[in-house]
């Protein structure tokens, strides 16, 4: 039992020491990529409650990449997306057809609060926020 730590111990640090000459990716040095919730501000009508419905949308930010990936769980059909920068007024919005699947979005990096929102052709609306520091 004592030689397989050792020998799970030693492949370890043989990983970690060849990380940087090898290429290997390596998040030591990286930031953690950065989860966008994804609200449903839609109003609900009456007092009447019901269970949260799924969002079909899902987002992360990598800051290695400056990029946002969104994940759309089923085809939206035409969708309205618009990313704000609301510390710097940096603003950029597209138009595109949203198939299931990952999608990338490109952003400056930039500090500050940003705010995204998802309009789908049916009007029905999508804000995510997000702070980079």
């Amino acid at each position: 039992m004592e030689k397989k730590k050792l020998f799970i111990i030693f492949i370890a640090a043989l990983f970690f020491a060849l990380c940087p000459v090898a290429s290997i990716p390596c998040f030591a040095n990286e930031d953690e990529p950065l989860p966008i919730v994804i609200g449903d501000p839609n109003p609900g009508g009456g007092p009447i409650y019901y269970a949260p419905a799924l969002i079909p949308i899902q987002a992360v930010y990598y800051p290695a990449l400056s990029t946002i990936i969104v994940n759309f769980l089923y085809d939206l059909g035409s969708v309205s997306l618009e990313i704000e920068n609301l510390t710097t007024g940096e603003y950029s919005q597209s138009s595109f057809n949203a198939t299931q699947g990952l999608h990338p979005f490109m952003i400056s990096g930039d500090e500050g609060v940003y705010e995204i929102t998802f309009t789908l052709s049916n009007g029905r609306v999508y804000i995510g926020s997000f702070e980079i520091e």
